[in-house]
């Protein structure tokens, strides 16, 4: 028995695929009367006002609807914030903040001083030489 696998080289240069003789000249008149008959509309439909405005009246709805939600969200966690008994309100002087800052920045000068002391050293030793 003889089998020809994956052999294609018979086809090089040949169009396999073949249409029936006389079948591309009545396609369209064949086409065409298969589909049903339209009847043309005698008017055209008239867009009323309301039917125009209706999308922005949705839209500013949606707005409003949303502006309000946030507003009784927003204004409910005041309420709570505000009858919570474990806030404590601290009244502190800026006198008191200034102090606090200018110790933190002399914390923050020594422990700058002490890193890189041996660096700046060595630089001045250098440009001594």
């Amino acid at each position: 028995m003889k089998t020809e696998q994956n052999n294609l080289g018979h086809l090089k240069g040949k169009n396999p695929f073949i249409v029936p003789e006389g079948y591309m000249e009545g396609l369209t008149a064949n086409i065409m009367s298969q589909l049903p008959e339209k009847v043309p509309e005698e008017g055209t439909k008239k867009v009323s006002l309301m039917d125009r405005v209706r999308p922005w009246l949705y839209m500013a709805a949606v707005f409003a609807g949303l502006g309000l939600f946030f507003k009784v969200l927003v204004g409910s966690e005041d309420k709570v914030a505000r009858t919570d008994s474990l806030l404590v309100k601290t009244d502190v002087s800026s006198a008191a903040v200034s102090a606090l800052q200018a110790a933190e920045d002399e914390e923050y000068l020594e422990y700058l001083e002490e890193r890189y002391a041996g660096y700046i050293l060595a630089e001045e030793i250098e440009e001594t030489e």
